[in-house]
């Protein structure tokens, strides 16, 4: 891969160290939790939003997963009562993935884990320094990605 741009040579690493550190999550969430990183990422989101409340389109994106493969997920969590589903009245044709009192709970505990997961594949191999360095970067990148 030498001989290979340099940016190709950016994207390879990014998506190889992505693809480690998200194996690593994904065994031991599924493992020691018994929830996917996806779940795990979903109750985050949810956690995290206004009223602890997304519309389904914006989970979605924020995940980076398709309608459909959004509203699998989202079967899956209803079915832990994880979260529920709610139409706005003024737009029935949408819905809103809110986060239940169990789906914090679950979030909470699993939460645990999969930060001493993340502290252990990127702590022990960057300073922080680098952590800031690399932030900045994505950041940049993640960004850029946004007004295309």
């Amino acid at each position: 891969m030498s001989n290979a741009p340099l940016t190709m040579i950016t994207w390879v690493t990014l998506h190889r160290a992505h693809a480690r550190v998200r194996g690593d999550l994904t065994r031991r969430m599924e493992t020691e939790c018994g929830v996917s990183v996806l779940e795990h990422g979903s109750l985050y989101e949810l956690s995290n939003a206004p009223e602890r409340r997304l519309p389904m389109a914006e989970l979605a994106d924020r995940l980076g997963l398709s309608p459909s493969a959004t509203t699998r997920l989202v079967d899956r969590l209803e079915e832990r009562t994880w979260v529920r589903r709610e139409s706005p009245r003024e737009n029935r044709r949408t819905a809103n993935v809110i986060i239940t009192p169990d789906g914090r709970r679950a979030y909470v505990r699993n939460n645990r884990l999969f930060t001493a997961t993340v502290e252990e594949a990127v702590a022990a191999h960057l300073d922080a320094e680098e952590m800031s360095t690399l932030i900045s970067l994505l950041r940049r990148l993640s960004a850029a990605g946004a007004r295309s």
